[in-house]
């Protein structure tokens, strides 16, 4: 588990997590704002996805954020394609639940995989993408010294039309610099 100073902690998801990764993960609001397609899931499906989540973290790795005073799940974040020989990772994206969105629960939580990224596992660089009309998104990863790699363009189908996706990239010699 992962502390934060300020508002967030970090822990493996508990198997009744599943409750509330499926509220969040029905949400039409909060659905727009990923860059996946929207699939709708039975809490039977989102039941059994947690629960491979909690015994195989071989190639992917999530958390439940959780809050440092009331320990309740206000979101979750992972990092997939695990590259050691490479140094590599994949950012799988994080989702904070609509009702803690504005609450700096998002910043937190990125420096604390940040950290288990480039302190913890050692890795030379974290990647991700997001939707390129996510204001929020853009806004973070400016702040925390990512760097765009590119955009594809209307990669992705959704809400009747295609969306640009955004690629950006941080390097352990920026997030070093940035801690200084």
């Amino acid at each position: 588990m992962f502390k934060n100073r300020e508002n967030c902690y970090l822990r493996a998801f508990e198997p009744d997590d599943y409750k509330t990764t499926h509220k969040w993960r029905t949400d039409p609001d909060m659905l727009k704002l990923l860059v996946g397609n929207i699939f709708y899931v039975s809490s039977e499906r989102e039941k059994k996805w947690v629960e491979e989540k909690i015994f195989d973290d071989t190639k992917e790795i999530y958390w439940a954020i959780c809050d440092n005073k009331t320990n309740e799940m206000v979101g979750f974040t992972s990092i997939r394609q695990i590259d050691y020989r490479n140094r590599n990772v994949e950012w799988g994206g994080m989702t904070i639940g609509k009702e803690f969105w504005s609450k700096g629960y998002a910043m937190a939580a990125n420096a604390l995989v940040l950290k288990f990224v480039f302190e913890e596992l050692g890795f030379n660089r974290i990647y991700t993408s997001y939707l390129d009309e996510h204001e929020v998104s853009t806004a973070i990863f400016e702040k925390m010294g990512f760097t765009i790699e590119g955009v594809s363009r209307e990669e992705v189908y959704k809400g009747g039309k295609f969306h640009n996706v955004v690629k950006v990239s941080l390097l352990k010699s920026e997030y070093d610099a940035k801690l200084k």
